[in-house]
């Protein structure tokens, strides 16, 4: 048991130090890029999706 409670402590211990490191103006650049990449995949995800659908339903007329 105490070889998971260490691992654990340590692992808390590495990821308060490095949510440190970062101010708040930091962490609020890092989020914005993170959600612009996320908005991009989403948008090419379902556009990729319209048109094969497209392409499909042109395909069959």
């Amino acid at each position: 048991m105490e070889k998971y409670t260490t691992g654990s402590a340590y692992s808390w211990s590495f990821a308060t130090c490095f949510l440190g490191l970062l101010s708040l103006s930091d962490w609020a650049l890092i989020t914005g890029i993170v959600c612009t990449l996320l908005t991009c995949v989403v948008n090419w995800y379902y556009r990729h999706r319209e048109y094969r659908f497209r392409v499909k339903k042109d395909n069959e007329s």
